[in-house]
């Protein structure tokens, strides 16, 4: 593991469109132009959305193809992670088939989502997923939306549901609070658990908190994604002009991980 902090460029998202900011890339070369701003900014993970023709969040494994095939030509020193988000639209089985037909190097994968409501089908289904993607070189970066989540996470790594792997997490802060607005306090409810049992956990805030989590994350030992899949706004509460932006205002004055250390972190 990286003795600095692993930065995670998040751009765009599921839901943000160019009203809730100009500068939001929603097209592939948009999205590999600001990966480009991102990486020169010090991050050294591409969190990537992909859009249909009209703007809508997808799954496409086509679209998402085409982004991996543009990132290792424009940009080879960068890592792309895929996102299996339901953003409500897509089901298990659609998260699964995008996995396994784009065989992507890293993803992310909600635990709740993947486990669907807890039943013995749905949880088969879940280890049968988890196992193939495994066999096929993927690794995953498991989304924790609470510490709840990170129980079950725990949970089912124990129960052996989860691939004999290392175990990554990404805690979410504020998706469930009014105004999707988080605190950096709310990182404590995640530290009740045992965070030895992962071999790395990642932190992404909602809202103008986003600093002040990532530096209250970074002095914790944790890893920082950052962008305006999450938030917009800069330390000072101006409007930030664009993803790579809100990095600088990590890595102009603190060491991060360099891309081939979070290759070898994370896959």
């Amino acid at each position: 593991m990286s003795n600095f902090p692993i930065i995670m460029a998040a751009p765009n998202g599921a839901r943000k469109t160019k009203d809730d900011h100009p500068n939001l890339p929603l097209t592939i070369e948009e999205t590999v132009e600001e990966a480009k701003r991102c990486f020169d900014a010090g991050a050294s993970i591409l969190h990537a959305h992909v859009r249909d023709d009209n703007g809508k969040h997808s799954l496409d494994s086509k679209l998402y193809a085409k982004l991996i095939e543009d990132m290792h030509k424009a940009l080879p020193q960068m890592l792309v992670q895929i996102t299996t988000e339901s953003a409500g639209i897509f089901t298990p089985a659609d998260q699964a088939r995008c996995l396994i037909e784009v065989k992507p190097d890293f993803a992310s994968v909600a635990v709740r989502e993947m486990t669907g409501n807890g039943s013995e089908k749905d949880i088969q289904f879940a280890q049968e997923i988890y196992a193939k993607v495994s066999d096929q070189g993927t690794a995953i970066q498991h989304i924790v939306y609470s510490p709840d989540d990170l129980g079950e996470l725990l949970r089912i790594k124990a129960a052996g549901i989860l691939p004999d792997r290392p175990l990554h997490a990404l805690f979410v802060l504020g998706r469930y609070n009014p105004g999707f607005v988080s605190d950096p306090k709310e990182l404590d409810l995640f530290f009740t658990h045992p965070l030895e049992a992962l071999s790395s956990w990642m932190v992404c805030a909602f809202g103008p908190s986003e600093y002040d989590s990532m530096m209250k994350t970074i002095s914790h030992g944790g890893h920082a994604r950052i962008g305006f899949e999450n938030n917009i706004y800069l330390k000072d509460g101006r409007v930030a002009e664009n993803t790579a932006s809100l990095i600088r205002q990590i890595t102009d004055h603190q060491s991060v991980a360099s891309s081939e250390d979070a290759y070898r972190a994370l896959t």
